[in-house]
């Protein structure tokens, strides 16, 4: 006996609602989207490469996680391994000057610069954005300004890379 969802039969049973389909449902069946790939990372400065005197690529040797292997130790670069809404975050301690940019392909996207208090106490800069990127772009720190930076990283302070898909 046909009758309509959410109406009884003859008997006085109801035939439940269908469920709703969600099209970011990770749940199983064959409308289902397969689960986005996680890419993420954070890499923090060595101590050895504090106070940095060159202008140039800042690059991050101690890597925590690495998702997607999109982050190079090598270049200091990361490279898009997936299309989609990034955001990236700089984290720097420093004890005076730091002259510094996120760039997208060679392009600055945001920069920070900063200069040391009269007491010359450690400061933390942040700088960071959301970033739309196709697969192969690339991301990094650039230093900028005079040759000696004052970033650094110690047992206790760190100087950190962060960037992670979000859609």
């Amino acid at each position: 006996m046909d009758f309509e969802p959410g109406r009884g039969d003859n008997n006085g049973n109801l035939k439940p609602e269908p469920k709703p389909t969600n099209p970011d449902s990770t749940e199983g069946g064959p409308e289902s989207p397969k689960p986005r790939k996680i890419v993420a990372f954070t890499a923090k400065l060595n101590i050895c490469d504090s106070y940095p005197t060159h202008s140039s690529i800042l690059k991050f040797a101690n890597v925590l996680v690495n998702e997607g292997d999109g982050y190079s130790t090598h270049t200091g670069k990361f490279n898009c391994p997936l299309a989609g809404l990034y955001h990236f975050t700089l984290h720097m301690s420093t004890y005076g000057r730091a002259q510094c940019s996120i760039l997208k392909n060679g392009q600055r996207v945001v920069s920070a610069y900063h200069t040391s208090l009269p007491d010359k106490c450690c400061q933390v800069v942040s700088i960071g954005s959301v970033i739309e990127l196709t697969e192969g772009d690339q991301v990094w720190v650039n230093l900028w300004g005079p040759t000696r930076h004052d970033i650094f990283a110690t047992e206790d302070n760190d100087t950190v890379f962060v960037g992670f898909l979000l859609a």
